[in-house]
């Protein structure tokens, strides 16, 4: 971390910009470890008063409300549970001992305490409403083939489409060459499309499963026909649980792996590979996911002899982490390294990458609205290097990119299937050849659609 710090302490802008975007993801994790303390102090609290006073209602709805939001699930539903002994008619604790068991993933006790509040005489549309929203949720979790998926279309507008370098020359042979005003720097705006189709087949009962992942993206651009780009990928794999009685819920996933990316109607890459995938919870807001990808890459650049001087294989391990810092805030980060080895020297490389997405939900501004909105701030850091110059750009200069990111994603759930969302985001990449230096400014925008 702090070899990080001393790097961007010395960089340009736009590390800068990244650097001040991680220093306040840390600042607001550490503010929340701040939060939690005093919550946790608060909880304790409240715990003592609650034991004097079983049946002070207000006093263990505080207890579950502060417990909640220290993601201290099982604390809260005892409290709930002891409430609810001495007055089984409450609705308002049913429905919450349903949200509660549906965030543990115990799906049938929350499907159980949904009904049992919608049988209610009592309940408020509002809860029903609530209700109606993730009983279909938890009740597709008990089924043995679950699907679900997403979708989101939109305009997504960028400053710089064509990917250009900033300086408006490029090097071809070790030479200066200034691009033609029309191959320069040029902003545009283009249509897309994003779907995402995940399907889960329980394999015996116990936790096992068959888990096949599908991504799709589409764009059509305004300006520039010519880079319009569709892809795919799809994995498929089983995923066993690793040692139910010693390390609950740790799993582990072989998989098989297969994608194309094709750039103006014609296939650019094709790529099979497999793969192993991890997930170890180290509690239960904390877990880690380690990672190791073999992928065979195939180019066609259509530049008959050299389509396929990129060719060849790529080697990925990493880790990622998510830590459920509050009922509200979650922090997501990964590290990864990649080895590529090309048919040419000059195009196999060395990659290091981290990146972090620091989510925050709040509740919508009308009652109506069931689910939380979010706001999701993330970087991005990409450090590329290649073994040796490039001879057809710079015969003396080895190629070294250095790509930082920044951005937010914000979500908006109008109905349980239906939402809106916006993305903002900014590269920079700093090249030791000026053909790949630039950057990039663009804003998404659209409706989106789960099922």
């Amino acid at each position: 971390m702090f070899g990080w710090l001393n790097l961007l302490a010395n960089a340009g802008r736009a590390e800068r910009v990244a650097c001040v975007a991680v220093s306040a993801l840390l600042g607001v994790s550490a503010l929340a470890d701040g939060a939690r303390a005093q919550d946790a102090a608060e909880q304790q609290a409240l715990f003592r008063r609650m034991v004097q006073q079983p049946t002070n209602y207000e006093v263990t709805f505080e207890y579950v409300r502060v417990a909640t939001a220290r993601a201290d699930y099982e604390a809260a539903i005892g409290a709930l549970e002891r409430l609810l002994f001495y007055n089984p008619k409450l609705t308002r604790v049913k429905y919450e001992l349903g949200a509660l068991y549906f965030r543990l993933g115990s799906y049938e006790m929350a499907k159980r305490y949904f009904l049992e509040a919608l049988a209610s005489p009592d309940i408020d549309p509002v809860t029903r409403q609530r209700i109606e929203t993730y009983l279909p949720d938890a009740s597709k979790q008990l089924e043995r083939s679950r699907l679900s998926g997403f979708a989101q279309t939109g305009i997504r507008s960028q400053s710089n489409a064509n990917y250009a370098p900033t300086s408006g020359g490029i090097l071809l042979g070790g030479n200066p060459l200034t691009l033609l005003p029309t191959a320069q720097k040029r902003s545009d705006t283009n249509w897309f499309g994003l779907a995402g189709v995940s399907h889960d087949y329980d394999l015996n009962g116990r936790g096992d499963t068959l888990e096949t992942r599908f991504v799709g993206y589409l764009t059509q651009q305004h300006r520039f026909d010519q880079l319009n780009v569709g892809l795919f990928d799809v994995s498929f794999g089983p995923r066993f649980l690793l040692a139910p009685d010693f390390l609950p819920g740790a799993t582990i996933k072989p998989y098989v792996v297969g994608g194309n990316t094709w750039i103006d109607n014609q296939s650019y890459l094709s790529s099979v590979g497999a793969g192993i995938d991890m997930r170890i919870p180290l509690n239960e807001r904390v877990s880690l996911g380690p990672v190791f990808e073999w992928r065979r890459n195939d180019f066609k650049t259509g530049l008959d002899p050299f389509s396929t001087f990129n060719s060849g294989n790529s080697y990925t391990t990493g880790l990622g982490a998510n830590w459920q810092i509050m009922q509200t805030i979650k922090l997501d980060a990964r590290g990864f390294y990649r080895r590529g080895d090309a048919v040419n020297t000059f195009q196999s490389f060395n990659q290091w990458g981290a990146e972090a997405a620091l989510t925050f939900e709040f509740a919508p501004p009308l009652l109506s609205l069931t689910r939380n909105w979010s706001v999701s701030p993330f970087v991005r850091l990409l450090e590329t290097r290649f073994d040796a110059p490039n001879p057809f750009i710079d015969p003396l200069t080895i190629h070294r990119d250095t790509m930082w990111t920044a951005g937010a994603i914000f979500n908006a759930p109008i109905t349980r299937n239906f939402g809106i969302s916006t993305a903002i985001q900014y590269d920079k990449t700093n090249s030791s050849l000026p053909n790949y230096r630039l950057d990039n400014f663009s804003v998404m925008f659209g409706p989106t659609a789960r099922f």
